[in-house]
């Protein structure tokens, strides 16, 4: 069952110049209820702007996202109109994007950009407080989410100014979770951060979806892709070009055509191949059955 939908999305950047351009162009796209997925494409596809109307930081200049009940649009018109069969609840709820923020969480690619407090306590506490918890509830549920995106006890009164790319990312996840989404959007949530920084990352976004959480994910990182999703949503040039699987896209010939990297895996398959091995290398994705296909073709 969906949860997130486009329909007819367009998001136009300097209506008023006449020589704007489209970032988005009659986008139509539904997201399941639970899924994890990754928007990917070249620079400039579309990709940040497409999540960015997910929880309405940006209204799409004609069509509209739909967020299980809550329509996100900049027509007035049309927006009467998709509330015209909906419960008197349902219309109230669509009068306070707060509700809407509240249910879908969002972690810029730049962390520094949601911190703000003078402590990361209170920063985490931010989000709770806003919706409405009284301080030491708000406080409780801020312990909590620090606790389980890693950061120390010993840390939380000291600035988040202080903490590297990592840990920075880590408050802001804390931040977003511990309002409690049930959607949970990352925008190239890896980007910057070394090998070791990437995998911890990604184990705490992993641990998320496993309690539920609908995950989307923003990334130029193909091996993020490839290990975690599945379903990717691939851009190119404001526009909707495929909705797949990473094992289809990363087995077919369209890599190039969207300007998208090619796994590390795959690029040992393909080295592999052109130095004369063997062995079978059709159907792989992950480092063991590649490891098993070697083991077979030297008889190890």
């Amino acid at each position: 069952m969906w949860q997130i939908k486009t329909k007819n999305l367009t998001y136009i950047y300097d209506k008023k110049d006449p020589n704007h351009y489209d970032a988005l162009s009659n986008i139509d796209i539904e997201i399941n209820k639970g899924d994890f997925v990754c928007i990917v494409g070249k620079t400039g596809s579309g990709k940040s702007t497409l999540v960015q109307t997910f929880n309405s930081l940006i209204l799409p200049s004609t069509g509209y996202t739909q967020v299980e009940t809550f329509y996100i649009t900049s027509d007035k018109k049309l927006k009467k109109e998709l509330l015209k069969n909906e419960s008197k609840e349902v219309i109230e709820d669509n009068k306070h994007v707060a509700n809407l923020r509240k249910k879908v969480g969002m972690v810029f690619q730049f962390p520094e950009y949601q911190l703000f407090s003078e402590t990361i306590l209170k920063d985490v506490m931010f989000g709770p407080k806003n919706f409405g918890m009284r301080d030491e509830e708000a406080k409780e549920v801020a312990i909590k989410s620090l606790k389980e995106v890693g950061i120390p006890e010993s840390y939380f009164e000291r600035s988040p100014f202080e903490l590297s790319g990592g840990e920075k990312r880590r408050v802001a996840i804390a931040g977003i979770i511990a309002s409690s989404p049930d959607i949970l959007v990352l925008d190239e949530p890896t980007a910057g951060l070394d090998p070791n920084g990437k995998k911890e990352i990604m184990a705490l976004v992993k641990k998320i979806h496993e309690t539920g959480k609908t995950v989307i994910i923003v990334t130029h990182d193909m091996d993020l892709v490839l290990n975690f999703a599945n379903t990717v949503i691939v851009l190119s040039d404001a526009k909707l070009v495929e909705v797949t699987t990473p094992k289809e896209l990363f087995n077919s010939d369209n890599l190039n055509k969207y300007s998208l990297e090619i796994p590390t895996i795959y690029k040992f398959i393909n080295l592999l191949k052109n130095k004369g091995f063997a062995g079978n290398l059709n159907e792989i994705n992950d480092i063991d059955t590649l490891i098993d296909r070697i083991c077979e073709a030297q008889n190890v």
